[in-house]
């Protein structure tokens, strides 16, 4: 079973000497607004590494963090093979190692990440369980703390390292452009739809303060499900109501005879649409699961990408 220590967040946030009344778990407010394992009651495992010794002029949360980050591995020689080939050392201490991000600063990343990529790409098997651990726990859905943000750093430093080679780089390539599509701060891709009263228009004409852009197929339940808990919302009825929020529920797939079929199955006051073949054509849109929600602002930017319906709410708040 993985966990999260509470030593390794509470040495991160406190200056307090460890083992100190002061190291009690925080969760960690995320990038990505996904929230970390709970923490758990045992005691640290002999898989847990030794956290690096924080320099005492480093005196904020944020600094500690950074620092944290980047000489985390520094107690892992990924040459010992019967080490850096664990897969449940690597696994528990990645899990480790990621909670500290939210806490660091945003510009630490990329080059901790980069250090840890270089470290272990020393060894080929070593490395690829790093990748691996990466997508399992930035990219895979369901993982409690999915952040394609973070992800993105570690296909950029694994494409940039000259020890994997280019069949090697073939898929981290092809994730790294699905990640890179409609990414937070980026206008959405446009594309055209069609409506139940006929009428075609295009996302970017699409009126609204704001926009819920929701992807769904007619035959998934759990599009359904998805559909009644978001219509069961006081907060987001209000703001349909008033005019504050557009919800847009498109069909991408192309099968026109099911979509007509299906009429009724969307609220009234959102728009049905039906995609007019532009999404599948120009590959706009990633969608690894149904339904896909992506939160736009008035100016079409993406404000969440691909977001649970509990981050949802937490951003009309």
């Amino acid at each position: 079973m993985i966990r999260i220590y509470t030593l390794i967040t509470a040495v991160a946030l406190s200056l307090a000497p460890l083992g100190s009344a002061a190291c009690s778990y925080m969760r960690p407010n995320t990038l990505c607004g996904r929230q970390s394992p709970p923490p758990a009651s045992a005691a640290a495992s002999s898989y847990e590494l030794p956290l690096p010794a924080i320099p005492s002029s480093l005196r904020t949360p944020h600094q500690r963090a950074s620092y944290l980050i980047e000489h985390f591995w520094d107690g892992m020689d990924f040459s010992r093979t019967h080490l850096s080939r664990d897969s449940a050392l690597i696994e528990q201490n990645f899990v480790n190692y990621l909670s500290l991000f939210p806490h660091a600063d945003t510009a630490s990343h990329k080059p901790a990440v980069r250090h840890l990529i270089e470290a272990a790409a020393t060894d080929a098997e070593a490395l690829s369980l790093v990748m691996h651990f990466a997508e399992k726990y930035l990219y895979e859905q369901g993982s409690p703390m999915l952040c394609e943000e973070y992800f993105i750093g570690f296909l950029e430093a694994y494409i940039d390292s000259p020890r994997p080679d280019e069949y090697e780089k073939i898929r981290p390539a092809y994730l790294l452009e699905n990640a890179r599509k409609n990414r937070p701060g980026m206008t959405a891709a446009d594309f055209g739809y069609e409506g139940r009263d006929g009428r075609q228009t295009r996302l970017h004409d699409t009126p609204g303060q704001r926009l819920l852009l929701l992807f769904y197929d007619p035959d998934c339940v759990h599009c359904r499900q998805t559909v009644a808990l978001l219509q069961a919302d006081a907060r987001l009825r209000y703001l349909v109501d008033s005019g504050e929020l557009t919800v847009l529920a498109v069909y991408s797939d192309g099968d026109r005879e099911l979509w007509e079929r299906s009429a009724g199955h969307i609220p009234t006051d959102w728009i049905d649409a039906f995609d007019t073949g532009e999404i599948a054509a120009g590959d706009l849109y990633v969608m690894p699961a149904m339904p896909s929600i992506y939160l736009l602002d008035a100016e079409k930017r993406v404000v969440g990408k691909d977001i649970t319906p509990q981050r949802l709410f937490e951003l009309l708040e």
